[in-house]
């Protein structure tokens, strides 16, 4: 049984969380706050483990429908696909679960504010707050802390959310709406392409002769150690290998190869061999290689 609530309220300072949505991204958050001493008190999900699992963790109530979820937290995590963003909050709407002095929160990186409209209607605050890191459930809330957090919202509610992403240990950055596709490009670019290229390095590896084992912590220490230079010294000058070098021989004989032997890989090379020399500048060695990227 859930316990009744007003039906107008105000945000507290810790007010209670309610999360639509428990998968991975919403465990997480679910979990952090109430390690922070945030009250989570109503989830929803589709997948009923998911929703066991928060609840058993936080003390949350298991909400039949998001509808619920909403009347009975302060602060409303929608933290689903960004493709549902827009149809559970219609269906929010149209169970009469939003109300004035609440608020909800998406949590996709590259949707602005207006998908809440439907909320915002119903004198129900808006808001955005995406954690900068790779969230995979309870091991991931210790990530959170030095992260930064990309938040947006009116007046009354981004006080809020700034505090609420201070009390993860993380730092809280204001993101518009104008701002937010160009944010979320760069949170992809580096959160999820270095999984794909280093599984293909790794690939590469092994076709050289060198097990799995072996290969995958090769390129992990060497990832680390350009990680460290980049922390060293920025993205730019700590660029080496034999695009930067003007080794325009050794570019041909990769492509070679790659037409060979991994042809799905060429234009990633080849592209990504173009990006190193516009952050390397041109020289004339680098016009070489560049004349060999383009061949």
């Amino acid at each position: 049984m859930i316990a009744s609530m007003e039906t107008h309220l105000t945000i507290s300072d810790q007010p209670a969380l309610g999360f639509v949505g428990a998968g991975k991204a919403g465990t997480t958050l679910a979990l952090a706050f109430s390690a922070a001493g945030y009250p989570v008190t109503a989830v929803y999900s589709r997948t009923a483990s998911h929703a066991e699992r928060v609840a058993h963790e936080t003390g949350a109530t298991i909400c039949t429908s998001p509808a619920d979820a909403a009347r009975f937290s302060e602060v409303l995590f929608l933290t689903v696909p960004d493709d549902a963003v827009v149809s559970v909050t219609h269906n929010i709407a149209q169970a009469g679960g939003f109300r004035s002095g609440a608020a909800v929160v998406h949590c996709s990186g590259a949707l602005p504010l207006d998908v809440l409209n439907e909320a915002a209607d119903r004198e129900t605050l808006t808001g955005f707050f995406h954690p900068l890191q790779v969230l995979l459930g309870a091991s991931s809330i210790r990530q959170l802390r030095g992260a930064a957090v990309g938040i947006d919202g009116g007046l009354d509610l981004l006080p809020v959310l700034r505090t609420m992403a201070t009390d993860l240990g993380a730092t809280p950055v204001d993101v518009r709406d104008d701002a937010r596709v160009p944010y979320h490009i760069a949170a992809v670019l580096a959160a999820n392409y270095p999984f794909v290229l280093l599984a293909a390095a790794s690939d590469l590896m092994q076709a050289a002769g060198i097990s799995e084992e072996c290969s995958l912590s090769s390129l992990l220490t060497l990832a680390r150690g350009s990680l460290s230079s980049i922390e060293a010294l920025g993205p730019r000058a700590g660029l080496t290998g034999p695009i930067v070098r003007g080794d325009a021989a050794t570019v041909a004989r990769h492509k070679q190869y790659l037409r060979e032997h991994q042809p799905a890989l060429l234009e990633v090379y080849r592209a990504l061999g173009l990006l190193v020399l516009e952050s390397a500048g041109d020289s004339f060695a680098r016009g070489r290689v560049r004349e060999e990227l383009e061949r």
